[in-house]
């Protein structure tokens, strides 16, 4: 058992002498049934690959490869905040699996560093146990609404998209670069001095962080877009502008 809280249990296992394998256990009326369907044709080797699925008397069971590799939560606990390439790389692999799950209408919910984990080939995004369908126009009831400091302020209260996972890679790419977690109260401090974190690259995250989702980057292709900018040039992109002069161009 890795871990059991609110009615979830996820274990490691093995399948029929393979694996191994991450089984999650979840309670009837908090499994997203229609995720995790969804979820074994996005075909994003950055997210979980759904190997089986089936129900027990009082559960509903997926069962999930397992990536070897630590996850962001224990690397930033035992070094700190980590350089801007680096930073920057896990976010945009972040990106990738974010655009993936929404190209097929899923919101994760959930982008948090204890459930990024870091590979040989870069960072996958795990554990899809409160994702939703970007066609829900409420949280499930008794869902659960993500981790503190990184859960979008709407998807406590209202529908979720693309948008709210925008948050979530901006407050952990945040955490990366300050070494601190977004509701800790040094945060604003660490984000705001120069020689930690880049203007262009504190731009990015605010933006990606505001509170209101209209004022955000307006997917995860739109933020990769504008790391990648900041990465390559040192300066962040206007990803409105950007898009402004693509549909003026000829």
């Amino acid at each position: 058992v890795l871990s059991r809280r609110r009615g979830f249990i996820t274990e490691l296992v093995t399948l029929d002498g393979s694996g191994p394998f991450i089984r999650k256990k979840m309670p009837f009326d908090q499994a997203n049934r229609s995720v995790w369907a969804l979820l074994a044709s996005c075909g994003c080797l950055r997210l979980p690959q759904v190997v089986a699925s089936y129900e027990l008397p009082d559960k509903y069971v997926v069962v999930c490869s397992c990536v070897p590799g630590e996850t962001l939560a224990t690397r930033l606990e035992q070094r700190g905040r980590l350089t801007e390439p680096e930073a920057v790389s896990i976010a945009l692999d972040l990106c990738e699996a974010a655009g993936s799950l929404h190209d097929h209408g899923i919101v994760h919910c959930d982008i948090a560093p204890s459930n990024i984990v870091l590979a040989a080939d870069g960072a996958h995004l795990i554990d899809m146990g409160i994702a939703r369908m970007m066609s829900d126009s409420v949280p499930p009831q008794g869902a659960r609404m993500g981790t503190r400091g990184y859960a979008s302020p709407e998807q406590c209260f209202a529908a979720a998209d693309a948008r709210s996972d925008v948050y979530g890679i901006g407050c952990v790419l945040g955490a990366m670069v300050t070494g601190v977690h977004p509701d800790d109260e040094r945060y604003t401090s660490l984000l705001a001095d120069e020689p930690i974190v880049p203007p262009s690259l504190r731009v990015a995250i605010e933006r990606a962080t505001t509170f209101e989702p209209s004022g955000r980057y307006a997917d995860a292709d739109a933020l990769a877009d504008a790391l990648r900018g900041e990465r390559e040039s040192g300066v962040v992109p206007d990803v409105a502008e950007k898009g402004e002069r693509a549909r003026k161009a000829p």
